[in-house]
């Protein structure tokens, strides 16, 4: 089905992943993104917040091509039952009427299953007023991608995260892929969250989020974890590939 999997750091809060016959991309928002013309893309936004998203991705030339699973704050908030104009640099409202009649674009909130094919289902979390999480199993293989740290702001673990976590894993199970944020939206290094998150879910590698250009931030979080069978991965410049051989997968 496929031999290996090629994970591309875009830049911000961007990777990229090539498995089988798709191309999953999360989280664009600028940099160099390298779209093979013999995938399927299917572009992901966990939140409308700088960083997560830009509405450039669905001006692509051939957007019809690409699927588009979209946090729902990127096209609505739930004024009086109506659809409303969020701001002054989101979507216009004729905008937002075409792409809801659009097969391939979907507006997702938490706690909701999606199938695209056969081959993809899409499972969304949010904890308290933080973005979304994805949880994307492809074939066999399972992706766990969360892009906002807001609920974490202040850098300290809190048992509700905790929590929020673990009742996650319950239904789901341990995860391949992990990308988690290492660092609070204030500019904070944390490491207690992202660790909580190694220790309950399991990934067996695991790429970090938030990093803002701090590379060596990265790598001190990937040195703490020489002693844990996860392979935490570290970023050196934006646009860094990584190859994972299936043939070496536990």
């Amino acid at each position: 089905m496929y031999d290996d999997i090629k994970v591309n750091y875009v830049g911000e809060n961007c990777y990229s992943l090539e498995i089988g016959d798709y191309l999953l991309v999360f989280d664009y928002c600028n940099g160099i993104l390298n779209i093979p013309d013999d995938k399927k893309t299917i572009f992901f936004a966990t939140s409308n917040k700088d960083g997560h998203y830009t509405q450039e991705i669905l001006k692509l030339f051939d957007m019809a091509n690409f699927s588009y699973v979209l946090s729902s704050d990127i096209a609505y908030d739930k004024g009086e039952g109506n659809v409303i104009y969020l701001n002054d640099d989101g979507l216009s409202v004729e905008k937002l009427k075409d792409l809801y009649k659009k097969k391939n674009v979907i507006f997702i909130n938490p706690a909701e299953r999606y199938k695209i094919n056969k081959d993809i289902e899409i499972s969304t979390f949010a904890c308290e007023e933080s973005g979304l999480s994805f949880l994307v199993k492809i074939f066999d293989f399972t992706i766990f991608y969360t892009g906002e740290s807001v609920f974490f702001d202040k850098g300290e673990e809190s048992t509700g995260f905790i929590n929020y976590l673990y009742e996650i894993f319950e239904r789901e199970g341990e995860v391949d892929l992990g990308f988690f944020p290492i660092r609070t939206d204030g500019g904070v290094e944390s490491f207690a969250y992202p660790k909580s998150f190694i220790e309950i879910f399991n990934p067996q590698i695991f790429f970090p989020l938030n990093i803002d250009e701090d590379f060596e931030m990265s790598k001190e979080f990937s040195a703490s974890f020489t002693e844990n069978p996860t392979d935490v991965r570290s970023i050196d410049e934006d646009n860094q590939e990584f190859e994972i051989d299936m043939d070496d997968w536990e």
